[in-house]
């Protein structure tokens, strides 16, 4: 199987209208190394909105960070209580020793989000 590009796995993101969207679910699962991301959005010009997952797989890096600093008004009481909204998500090829990987960075107020990995792969729910 051919690996896509940075970019092109970037540009299949942008088409799932991701941006503004709402984080439903994001697991990691140390025993397969799979990150699982869900969240609705909108494929191209449709009107119905969809459940997309995103599988990153064969991950080396997997960094999570949620913080309260700099909040104002109504602050949550546990990290459950907070909603987060993709604003970017940017991505890029490296090679490591001779292994070609994706590095992902995801702009989400109040959470920071970093993934190394070999494969991503974006599915309709």
């Amino acid at each position: 199987m051919l690996r896509l590009s940075a970019e092109e796995v970037e540009a299949r993101l942008m088409r799932t209208s991701y941006i503004d969207a709402e984080l439903m679910e994001l697991n990691y699962y140390n025993s397969t190394h799979l990150i699982t991301m869900k969240y609705f959005g909108f494929e191209d010009d449709e009107s119905e909105e969809k459940i997309f997952t995103v599988l990153f797989k064969d991950c080396f890096s997997a960094n999570f960070n949620s913080w309260l600093e700099g909040m104002e008004g109504d602050i949550p009481k546990s990290p459950n209580d907070l909603s987060f909204y993709f604003h970017n998500i940017s991505i890029e090829d490296v090679e490591v020793n001779g292994v070609f990987l994706y590095r992902c960075t995801m702009v989400i107020p109040m959470m920071e989000c970093k993934i190394t990995c070999k494969s991503i792969e974006i599915v309709e729910s």
